[in-house]
């Protein structure tokens, strides 16, 4: 299916382990294009669970491209089948892009048009650290307001030095943590992260953060 070049969106949904391939089938027989899985870490508040140790939830992360111009619908029917908007059922949010190139396909340009309103509340936090600080990210994230994250393993190659192992390059592995936050509170929850997990520093992480033109599933207490 060919995308409107009149607005492309990066659709992202966030729900527990096992779901993800039934979300995906659904979201290209409505109209998205493309699609990535991966895996990741939901953290959560939990007083009963925190004494048991279970904190962490297995989760599963779905990438998928569609229309601009059918993103509400795509979002109603998506809610409808799997009723995201009951608490604990996922999160779901969408980034607005300026290109999309296919796999062996063409290119996509995208005339973004930031959207007004309530769905312009949210932004997301890209937060990239090394392997096990990511804790210490979501603490002082929650510190400024946030109401928790999702953890991603990856591998990072920016920094200058690689550590060897029997005279062979080891790429340090990294979290990936994203965190979606009111917009009004990203500022603080950046100025926490940064303090607690010094990523000012050279090698320290790297943060960014996305505009979001739409989410659903975010609740708070």
């Amino acid at each position: 299916m060919e995308l409107d070049s009149d607005g492309l969106i990066l659709f992202c949904c966030i729900m527990d382990r096992g779901k993800g391939s039934k979300v995906l089938k659904f979201a290209h027989e409505i109209g998205a294009v493309g699609g990535t899985i991966f895996l990741g870490n939901g953290t959560i508040d939990n007083k009963l669970l925190n004494r048991l140790g279970l904190l962490e939830i297995k989760k599963e992360i779905l990438l998928t491209f569609i229309d601009g111009s059918r993103e509400e619908v795509f979002y109603d029917e998506i809610i409808d089948r799997f009723d995201l908007i009951q608490p604990n059922h996922g999160i779901a949010f969408s980034i607005p892009l300026k290109s999309y190139m296919e796999v062996g396909g063409s290119k996509h340009l995208s005339r973004v048009v930031k959207k007004d309103g309530d769905d312009m509340g949210y932004e997301a936090i890209f937060i990239i650290v090394d392997r096990g600080l990511s804790e210490e990210v979501i603490e002082a994230a929650k510190s400024a307001g946030a109401t928790g994250g999702t953890i991603i393993h990856g591998r990072g190659s920016g920094t200058k030095k690689k550590e060897k192992l029997f005279n062979i390059e080891i790429e340090p592995e990294k979290d990936i943590v994203l965190i979606l936050s009111k917009a009004m509170d990203t500022e603080g929850i950046i100025e926490a992260v940064e303090d607690r997990a010094n990523i000012d520093r050279p090698g320290g992480g790297i943060i960014f953060v996305l505009d979001v033109s739409r989410t659903i599933g975010l609740y708070e207490e």
